[in-house]
């Protein structure tokens, strides 16, 4: 009997969590099995002191090999404040107790709100970039309290999502929603004073590029965002809203656009989120358009050096909020 093994080097929460969703594995075992009968092997593996063992027993049959992948389940109140070093331990065995493998690697474990936006396999680099919309918690602490203060700055003082109605016409489509998204602005603006903070941003698929990146309860309690926060908190309002957000992803910026009318991503209206504490809604509107019809015209959505990233459809896809 023997065994193939692969895994993956670190924890990253924001992709950890999606695994099962996804239908990924963290670790693979391909069990092989050259004898003449058949053979039971049971399969361990484990991040000692941050997940729980995961635990497979399986039959391979004669001159057969089977693969067995794990995702440990994650004890996210271990995942630390800062990156740290920790170990993955496998045990490959059979029923009998006869050890076929067993091994200790280092890995990384990253902080909870740590970035990476791409990551090599050894032969090529995978874009991480959709795994941002993790970040995107409509039901995290502080979401709902911005509502309702938005909803005082709403001329009717409700916000209800995409319910305009069937006789609404598309440019009243677009006024009724933009009321909501202008009294989130406006109580992100008064209420709790959000200001611009300038670090650094600097997206990329052929390199790692680890960053950090603001959960919305940060931001809310901090009052300050850089880009890619401000991106995800106004994301995450208006995702809790029933509000459909796109996360528009530059190569040194990010910002956020909104669909106007439900299942209508041809209705984008965008919102420079880092205009929030110095600029006028309407303004800031103004800005952000410009920013996403200069993409459009230059190619760089068609060519990927830029990307707009539905909420919706990366639901769809399985990934899931990290709150």
């Amino acid at each position: 009997m023997s065994v193939d093994v692969s895994a993956m080097d670190a924890v990253l929460l924001s992709t950890y969590i999606q695994l099962n969703d996804l239908k990924m594995n963290y670790i693979e075992f391909d069990i092989i099995n050259p004898t003449d009968t058949p053979r039971t092997v049971t399969v361990e593996s484990e991040i000692p002191g941050f997940t729980e063992k995961a635990i497979n027993t399986v039959e391979v049959p004669a001159h057969r090999n089977i693969t067995v992948g794990q995702a440990p389940s994650l004890r996210t109140s271990a995942i630390p404040a800062e990156m740290t070093s920790a170990t993955l331990h496998y045990k490959v065995a059979l029923a009998d107790g006869t050890l076929i493998d067993e091994q200790t690697y280092p890995i990384k474990i990253y902080a909870k709100d740590t970035m990476i936006w791409a990551v090599s396999d050894g032969e090529e680099w995978n874009d991480m970039t959709p795994f941002i919309g993790a970040w995107v918690t409509p039901h995290a602490a502080g979401i709902d309290p911005l509502v309702r203060k938005a909803a005082e700055y709403h001329p009717e003082k409700s916000i209800g999502g995409y319910q305009c109605g069937d006789s609404c016409t598309d440019a009243m489509w677009q006024e009724y929603t933009n009321e909501q998204v202008g009294a989130i602005f406006t109580a992100l603006k008064k209420d709790y004073q959000l200001q611009y903070v300038n670090s650094g941003f600097a997206f990329g698929k052929t390199n790692e590029n680890a960053q950090r990146v603001r959960l919305p309860a940060e931001s809310l309690t901090s009052r300050s965002a850089n880009c890619i926060d401000g991106t995800v908190l106004y994301a995450s309002a208006l995702e809790s809203i029933g509000i459909t957000p796109h996360i528009i992803i530059l190569p040194t910026h990010a910002f956020v656009c909104y669909e106007t009318k439900q299942d209508s991503p041809d209705s984008l209206v965008c919102l420079e989120t880092t205009m929030t504490g110095s600029s006028t809604f309407e303004e800031a509107v103004q800005y952000a358009n410009q920013e996403y019809t200069t993409e459009i015209n230059n190619g760089n959505f068609k060519s990927g050096n830029s990307q707009d990233l539905s909420i919706a459809n990366l639901r769809k896809l399985g990934i899931t909020p990290m709150q």
